[in-house]
């Protein structure tokens, strides 16, 4: 039986159950460790993850994929705490973000060729992540941003040579829902297996056309930030899943939510406006019951209702939550 790592270890693809394949215990912002107060400590964002984790699990979830970069707080020894502690089978990454207006991907590894970028995700994948004591991840972030970089584009070349030495699966970031088609092609053309591809972050697309046509060249397509409506609403996510559904693109289509167990940083990460922090300020308890505080469970709670409404039916959403992370994970 194939077999998927997770940071307790390799469990069997059989019994990976109902899976969320882009999830977050927790992100953090460099930088935000020189603030002077801190909302959380670690012992909280534990406490804390493992609640909504076994809260998931209780909802009829077994397995929670956490794509966090290497460079957004990244912590698998907190991740394993919070498996042990909740029953949660949890997978980590190893991959790099974007190059997006300045930050994410390390300065030094910007410099870096595609193959050494390769060698090291591999050494994360097979012997396990530094300072961990033999954690392994068992997928591979790749992120493009606004516009694709040439250190993008040596990054994305590099996933899919370690993709292609460790049989893994990629799960991507997009900025926007823009360039999963360059991110195809740059994965396809240096041998990677799209059969184990994820582009992610599919929902902002106004039409499914373009979701359609990445479905097309056989990776999986995610609508993976459920319940965002901060970014695209969710009435039109659920209007091209049942689209893709309907034109028989099930068995590629992946469902997330692209929730934070803890947000750490005590201070917004993205610049605003002057004029428009009033706003911000006011509209705070919304964003972060969207990004933090409401129950993973929604998914299968408020959002899958709109699907069952357009046609759905429970064996695809069968499909959706358990067969297709499945083959995206174990590839069986």
């Amino acid at each position: 039986m194939a077999q998927v790592m997770t940071v307790l270890g390799p469990v069997d693809a059989a019994d990976l159950g109902r899976t969320l394949v882009h999830e977050h215990i927790v992100i953090t912002w460099p930088g935000e460790e020189l603030e002077r107060t801190a909302r959380w400590t670690r012992a909280d964002v534990v406490a804390r993850a493992t609640d909504k984790l076994a809260e998931l699990r209780d909802g009829g979830f077994r397995t929670f994929v956490d794509p966090c970069p290497i460079e957004l707080g990244r912590d698998p020894e907190l991740y394993a705490e919070v498996s042990q502690a909740s029953g949660m089978h949890v997978v980590c990454a190893t991959g790099f973000y974007t190059q997006h207006e300045g930050w994410g991907l390390p300065f030094y590894w910007r410099a870096r060729d595609p193959e050494e970028i390769a060698e090291h995700y591999a050494a994360e994948l097979t012997e396990g992540i530094a300072g961990t004591g033999g954690i392994r991840a068992g997928v591979i972030k790749a992120a493009t941003g606004a516009e694709v970089s040439d250190a993008e584009r040596r990054v994305l070349t590099g996933a899919a040579l370690a993709q292609r030495a460790t049989d893994v699966a990629i799960i991507t970031h997009t900025e926007h829902s823009r360039y999963g088609d360059t991110q195809q092609d740059i994965f396809a053309e240096h041998g990677a297996d799209l059969g184990r591809v994820l582009i992610g972050h599919q929902d902002e697309q106004t039409d499914v056309a373009p979701i359609r046509a990445l479905a097309a060249q056989g990776t999986f397509v995610g609508i993976d930030r459920v319940g965002l409506e901060i970014i695209a609403p969710d009435e039109r996510r659920a209007d091209h899943v049942a689209a893709l559904v309907h034109e028989g693109f099930t068995g590629q289509v992946c469902l997330s939510q692209d929730h934070i167990c803890v947000t750490t940083a005590p201070r917004p990460a993205y610049w605003v406006p002057p004029e428009y922090r009033a706003a911000a300020a006011a509209r705070r308890a919304d964003i972060e019951w969207q990004t933090s505080d409401r129950p993973y469970t929604y998914i299968t709670t408020g959002f899958a209702p709109m699907l069952t409404a357009r046609g759905v039916t429970e064996a695809d959403l069968e499909t959706i939550f358990v067969d297709n992370p499945r083959r995206l994970l174990a590839g069986v």
